[in-house]
């Protein structure tokens, strides 16, 4: 790894060692995306309740939450760098279970699998974000974190894609999912990781850096539960307007297309002015999306451009809660304990989000679902705007 002068930065070192880890992460988070779509997909296939493909597809997530309660502790006792490679092992012996699973109709092994890849994943995503933060210290560091998580979030688009293409035979999928894991291992042996601190490693740390910085984390949570929206939520409130699933699909991608585009521009708003007036600019554009999404539902064209905005801005929202939390409470507590705790609480979001879409639209007229969560925004820029700092 070059030499980085942290006090200035020079931008293209800077991008060029970025880049192997952010490609190492989307790769090694493929298999999440490709787990959480295709397990539930091939359960039910076999004939499984959508209540018991569901509870499994969410095996990812849950593992996501376990493993980033614990990680820092890992972390510590092992060592970050050894940790980090250890989570592909993880990766492959997850999958390995799922092809298992798909070859004997074991649930047992659809369990240990689906939650087994939650695992792997989650420790190389928060490590990955632990070393790109600690690397990204210069003027340009929005702009660097946002380019990392323009390259993680095409596993977003990676995993279902996959699933796709595998649902003739999902163990096919599963090792496709095994070759990404291992190439994102590969991707980054031999660079030299840097430090990143794990402070005590107590559960109390991820407790105390939510106190420290909680409006941080209630842009975690708010942006976990809008990209969970466009993800599942969106495509049903699609299908309950009279348009087509595959129509719904589409727009659930292009949110996803707005996630990786949206990233950049916020991230660069961010080093001009700072985290917060970022959050404020991805809050105001959450709720001008959602304000006209249900006029514009049925327009094909209006309502593509509407759900890449809203994409754009819910996915901003992780990468620049991440850099307000890092910088109000990190150096109380640790980098790593800072990014548990973030991803935590964006996962709960994003399993959340769907669920509150679901129960919007089966209780209150369609309108209604945008008015939910445009009130979220609403609060959160609120609080924005009460609690200014740092920008």
């Amino acid at each position: 790894m070059p030499h980085i002068d942290e006090s200035g930065g020079a931008p293209f070192a800077l991008y060029k060692t970025i880049f192997p880890l952010s490609v190492s992460a989307a790769l090694s988070e493929t298999p999440g995306w490709l787990a959480t779509a295709l397990v539930g997909l091939a359960l039910a296939g076999d004939g499984y309740s959508t209540a018991v493909a569901g509870t499994f597809a969410s095996g990812p997530a849950a593992g996501v939450i376990a493993m980033s309660i614990v990680l820092p502790g890992i972390a510590r006792r092992f060592g970050v760098v050894r940790v980090f490679y250890f989570a592909a092992v993880v990766l492959v012996a997850s999958l390995l279970c799922l092809v298992a699973a798909e070859r004997t109709g074991s649930l047992w092994l659809w369990g240990i699998g689906s939650f087994g890849v939650g695992l792997g994943a989650s420790m190389r995503w928060v490590l990955s974000d632990g070393f790109v933060n600690r690397l990204a210290i210069s003027t340009h560091r929005g702009r660097l974190l946002a380019f990392h998580e323009t390259i993680r979030s095409c596993a977003l688009g990676f995993g279902p894609l996959i699933a796709a293409y595998s649902t003739d035979d999902p163990a096919r999928g599963f090792m496709i999912g095994i070759a990404a894991a291992v190439i994102g291992a590969l991707i980054t042996i031999g660079m030299t990781l840097p430090q990143v601190t794990t402070g005590r490693a107590r559960l109390s740390d991820l407790t105390k850096g939510i106190r420290l910085a909680p409006f941080a984390f209630a842009v975690a949570f708010l942006g976990g539960i809008l990209e969970g929206v466009a993800a599942a939520a969106v495509p049903l409130y699609a299908v309950t307007l009279g348009l087509s699933a595959a129509a719904g699909a589409v727009l659930a991608s292009l949110s996803g297309f707005g996630n990786i585009l949206g990233q950049v521009p916020f991230g660069a708003y961010a080093d001009n002015s700072g985290p917060r007036p970022a959050i404020r600019g991805a809050l105001i554009l959450s709720i001008v999306a959602l304000a006209i999404l249900h006029p514009v539902m049925t327009s094909p064209f209006a309502s593509y451009a509407v759900i890449l905005g809203f994409g754009a801005a819910a996915g901003a929202l992780y990468t620049l809660s991440v850099m307000e939390a890092s910088n109000t409470a990190a150096a109380d507590v640790g980098l790593l304990p800072i990014l548990a705790a973030v991803a935590i609480v964006y996962t709960v979001g994003d399993l959340l989000g769907p669920i509150i879409g679901g129960i919007a639209l089966a209780f209150a007229p369609p309108a209604a679902m945008p008015a939910v969560f445009i009130a979220g925004c609403a609060v959160v820029l609120l609080f924005a705007r009460k609690s200014r700092g740092n920008g």
